[in-house]
């Protein structure tokens, strides 16, 4: 079955009468289950291949490395960041240890990508083919996330689209992506922000199949269990908030994305508002057996005056996260219509017993298992700044005392010191990134992303021998290989179609993630940014192509949408793009890895101008 439209067909009609049996809201996987793990497998190693072989080149440290190799060093020796010599870079490409100078570094970005860096070069130090803080060292554990995200990826699209055809079609389209390649050859973290994304989004979608499992069984349950796989999202989602903040934007959108398909859920399982007798009291509104009227009275007010605090706690808590990003003029609207959306939802839910359901076994445990495990986990990233004394700002509650802390034992008020030293290093680092506006050649805009238009010079050498021409380069470009990129605009054109005409929830999922990974940066037109910075998104990209390929293909024949050829033009299109992408990327593939190639062959590779200069200009 290669069909995206059939399988959950059954989820957009009206609920089966009770006597009817079970519609299939929930299609099985297609087996045999080893077949797709198979080829998951297959490709993981195909991409990894790809990333690892000459994996050292350049012999040197090139473009971001200067930050992130040197403090992912750092943070195994000190296990914080810590300042190093100006010619550090050129110590650590020859073998050099003693790098510091100075104290802590102030750093922008959280740990837990850079920890992963160095846990991947000391492993790399351990095996019998390399030493530690190497350049293979240092880039190792990006390429390993690297081809374990082709793993992931081909998994959920399985998943989404119940095909081993379209699965790996993704897991290959997305192996061969220019930009996915150049960054999991580098040791910079986006690789890890977008495996971390990747992994919580398929998290969601197992629990997804989990509830509805449970749901056929029992259509009138109200409490599923332990979601253990939104509590293993939660997990990864505090993993990719630990590499960037940029991953907020994903834990919002996927948070309202997994309480939506509850909802769904629910009211394809029958539940309207009966409750079948199974809920308790303070959900029906129903006094208890032999009560008097006013106890239900009681309970309604009890209720609402309940679900009216917590509306405005949440309003109150995004508030405070507006105030943070973007000043108190806007988060002082927000907080007015997040109340005023308090007040209308608690009285919404004062009326709807499908939606208390849902609010207390769903909306609310959903916040606990991926929001405040990502808190959690999030501060956990944080283990070495807090175990040491030296971190950057570890000493800030010391230096600053509060006079309400000296009356407490130390042990709880070091903590507190800790806690306060850290929320002041954290708001200087949001007052960078809200202001970092430095001019780049090679900057651009969210917009320009998606086309390619100035994508990176990561390394360019023009004056090297050895070629077999009288001149010879050796560049790394950061590039999404074009034809995947150009036409994946054309496939999220299909999604948006394919969602308002069908309410699809694969398309609503791919546009959902595509706009949480996009659209943020767009309210940052003077902020310094890069086209890397749409690699998290990337995967969503490719599963917009294969749903899109998927709908052109069509079923196999048994379904009501049959049009005979279909399959076959469906069949020819999607093998003309699959082509082309290995075509596109193969030609690529020299000014992605700093092949060294006559300079002729690399600048028919620059088929425009801004691949080369960037938005600088000239000859």
């Amino acid at each position: 079955m290669t069909s995206t439209a059939p399988p959950y067909r059954a989820e957009h009609a009206a609920p089966s009468p009770p006597a009817e049996p079970a519609r299939p809201h929930l299609p099985p996987m297609p087996t045999p289950a080893w077949a797709g793990w198979a080829g998951a497998v297959l490709l993981a190693v195909f991409a990894g291949v790809l990333r690892f072989i000459r994996l050292g080149e350049p012999p040197s440290i090139y473009f971001d490395e200067t930050y992130y190799a040197k403090d992912a060093y750092s943070l195994l020796e000190f296990g914080y960041e810590h300042e190093t010599l100006e010619n550090a870079d050129d110590l650590l490409a020859r073998g050099g240890r003693d790098l510091w100078t100075g104290g802590a570094d102030f750093v922008v970005h959280p740990p837990a990508g850079k920890w992963m860096i160095a846990l991947g070069d000391w492993l790399w130090g351990l095996t019998p083919f390399g030493t530690s803080m190497t350049p293979e060292g240092w880039r190792v554990a990006a390429a390993l996330f690297g081809a374990l995200s082709v793993l992931v990826l081909v998994r959920v699209a399985v998943r989404m689209t119940r095909s081993w055809l379209l699965g790996c079609a993704a897991g290959l389209l997305l192996a061969l992506d220019g930009l996915h390649f150049t960054m999991s050859r580098i040791a910079m973290v986006d690789v890890f922000l977008t495996f971390w994304v990747l992994a919580g989004f398929a998290c969601l979608l197992v629990d997804r199949d989990r509830m509805r499992e449970r749901l056929l069984a029992d259509p009138t349950a109200a409490w599923l269990g332990v979601r253990w796989w939104r509590l293993a999202a939660g997990l990864c989602f505090g993993l990719a908030v630990g590499t960037k903040w940029s991953a907020l934007f994903f834990i919002a959108a996927f948070g309202l994305l997994t309480v939506a398909w509850d909802f769904g859920a629910r009211r394809s399982a029958g539940q309207r508002g009966d409750g079948g007798g199974r809920w308790s009291s303070i959900l029906t509104g129903r006094a208890p057996e032999g009560g008097a009227a006013a106890g239900r009275e009681t309970l309604l007010a009890v209720r609402t005056a309940a679900l009216l605090v917590l509306c405005a706690l949440v309003g109150a808590a995004l508030a405070v996260l507006v105030w943070a990003a973007l000043g108190a003029g806007p988060a002082a609207v927000a907080a007015v219509l997040l109340v005023l959306s308090a007040v209308g939802l608690a009285f919404a839910l004062r009326r709807s017993l499908l939606l208390r359901c849902w609010l207390l076994f769903d909306a609310v445990p959903a916040f606990l298992q991926t929001v405040v495990v990502a808190a959690g986990v999030y501060l956990a990233s944080w283990a070495g700044w807090f175990a040491t004394a030296g971190g950057y700002g570890r000493q800030y509650g010391a230096e600053h005392p509060l006079p309400a802390l000296e009356r407490l034992p130390d042990w709880l008020s070091g903590p507190i010191d800790a806690v306060r030293g850290l929320a002041v290093y954290h708001s200087q680092m949001m007052q960078f990134h809200s202001t970092l506006d430095a001019p780049h050649d090679y900057a651009s805009r969210p917009w320009e992303w998606i086309v390619m238009r100035t994508p990176v010079a990561f390394f360019y050498e023009g004056d090297q021998t050895g070629c077999g021409a009288a001149k010879c380069s050796s560049a790394i470009l950061a590039i999404g290989t074009p034809v995947l990129w150009w036409l994946s605009v054309a496939a999220l054109v299909v999604m948006a179609g394919w969602w308002l005409v069908y309410r699809d929830w694969r398309a609503g999922a791919v546009l959902l993630a595509v706009a949480a990974g996009w659209l943020p940066w767009f309210a940052y037109p003077d902020r310094t940014m890069f086209v890397f910075y749409a690699l998290p998104f990337l995967p969503f990209l490719v599963l917009a192509m294969v749903l899109a390929l998927g709908l052109a293909m069509g079923d196999d024949g048994a379904g009501p949408d049959y049009l005979p050829g279909r399959r076959i033009f469906g069949g020819i299109v999607f093998g003309v793009v699959m082509l082309l992408v290995i075509i596109d990327f193969a030609y690529m593939y020299p000014v992605l890895s700093a092949e060294l190639m006559p300079y002729e062959a690399w600048r028919e590779r620059m088929w425009f101008e801004t691949w080369i200069f960037g938005n600088a200009g000239g000859e």
